[in-house]
């Protein structure tokens, strides 16, 4: 594990945006951890949260022109990335998101920020990824604004589990699209991390709760 990789997963627990308990996502799985990337909202945590995405960028995804974030989390997402790809790798890069509605006075379309074309080289950001219906609704709406170049996307995590088959949601993404997804860290990478250790004098994943992530993947992992 890289070192920006570990002090992802610490930034994560220390701003309570990595919880373990018991908790039911939107897919109704009753899942022993939770990550909410809405947690960060203060100036201070989206400059870190952004140097983190810009370092998976710049390790993972080459040559491209545009960071992409999906409404309504992944626009402080492409914001903070392309601004740390400058300032941490020197790459001026554009961002660009998306909104719900289209606009139909002043400029219309719903498109802000670095204009979209077949010509573009795009990467996408977003938060998570469990059962990749919100990257396929962002994956049409490329193809109607003249199917751009993806390079791949990039997500904070990578919960390693089925998606709407036996495949993961990452590995139906690149089955069907034949798109790579990266994440900053994955499962693994957290498990791995914080069992059994301290950080900041807290044990965040003991026997127990690696017992209920255990069986939760046995059902649910890939």
């Amino acid at each position: 594990m890289q070192k920006y990789q570990e002090e992802f997963i610490t930034f994560l627990v220390k701003s309570g945006a990595l919880k373990f308990g018991d908790f039911t996502l939107k897919s109704g799985r009753q899942c022993p951890y939770f990550l909410n990337m809405g947690s960060f909202y203060k100036g201070s945590q989206i400059v870190e949260l952004g140097k983190y995405y810009a370092a998976a960028l710049e390790m993972n995804v080459k040559e491209f022109d545009v960071v992409f974030g999906p409404a309504y989390k992944g626009i402080p997402l492409c914001v903070a990335a392309a601004a740390m790809m400058y300032k941490d790798h020197g790459k001026d890069v554009a961002y660009s998101y998306n909104r719900k509605e289209a606009k139909d006075h002043g400029e219309g379309g719903n498109i802000i920020g670095a204009p979209i074309t077949s010509e573009t080289k795009v990467v996408i950001v977003d938060d998570v990824m469990t059962a990749g219906t919100a990257v396929r609704e962002t994956l049409d709406l490329m193809d109607k604004l003249g199917k751009p170049e993806i390079k791949g996307i990039l997500i904070a995590a990578d919960r390693m589990e089925k998606g709407q088959g036996e495949k993961s949601a990452v590995q139906e993404i690149k089955d069907n699209f034949g798109i790579n997804v990266y994440s900053i860290v994955n499962l693994n990478d957290i498990v791995e991390f914080l069992y059994n250790k301290e950080v900041e004098g807290t044990v965040y994943i003991d026997d127990e709760k690696m017992a209920a992530i255990k069986a939760y993947r046995e059902q649910y992992g890939v």
